[in-house]
């Protein structure tokens, strides 16, 4: 079965509200096949989603998916990249913002708005 999410190398928390992940994105990953051929990079949909799967996993997020904000695709993520996700639950505002970045650089960030019910 071909990988659809990086590796968990290390959880750190901050109370309740905040999580930093450091991630190892394998070049095995089913999302680069095709996006590029002769440059794969990870797409920008895959890094919202993995940062909303572990914030729904580590944080109390509540409500469901409302809106995003503020997206930036600062940087290529490319195969055997080591990440660090930054994740932050406002739960006053509903929503969570996340970035991720290397250790030379941000990759990308953003809000995702929840509202309502589960």
């Amino acid at each position: 079965m071909t990988a659809l999410l990086p590796e968990v190398l290390a959880l750190r928390r901050e109370g309740d509200v905040r999580v930093f992940l450091d991630l190892h994105v394998p070049a095995g990953l089913a999302h680069f096949k095709g996006h590029f051929p002769g440059l794969p990079v990870l797409p920008g949909v895959v890094q919202i989603d993995w940062a909303a799967r572990f914030a729904h996993r580590h944080l109390p997020v509540a409500g469901g998916f409302t809106a995003m904000e503020n997206l930036k695709f600062l940087a290529l993520v490319l195969p055997d990249a080591k990440l660090l996700l930054a994740l932050n639950w406002d739960q006053a505002k509903g929503h969570l913002e996340f970035m991720f970045s290397t250790s030379r650089r941000k990759c990308s960030s953003g809000r995702i708005v929840y509202g309502g019910g589960r």
